[in-house]
């Protein structure tokens, strides 16, 4: 564990939680769906903290 408690691949849970928002759909429909990367390895989906960070960086206005 290292970053707030977390490993670095999160689940989609935790990602909500690294993020502050309560929904995985919103996760999905709005972050997943406007570029934030997932790693999939069989049917195991996880998002790279690293990648949430760039994400968000990407997206400042």
């Amino acid at each position: 564990m290292n970053i707030k408690g977390l490993d670095r691949y999160l689940t989609m849970r935790q990602a909500c939680k690294y993020l502050n928002i309560k929904s995985v759909n919103t996760l999905k429909d709005r972050y997943i769906a406007a570029g934030l990367k997932v790693t999939v390895v069989g049917s195991v989906k996880r998002i790279d903290i690293k990648d949430i960070d760039s994400f968000m960086e990407d997206h400042k206005i």
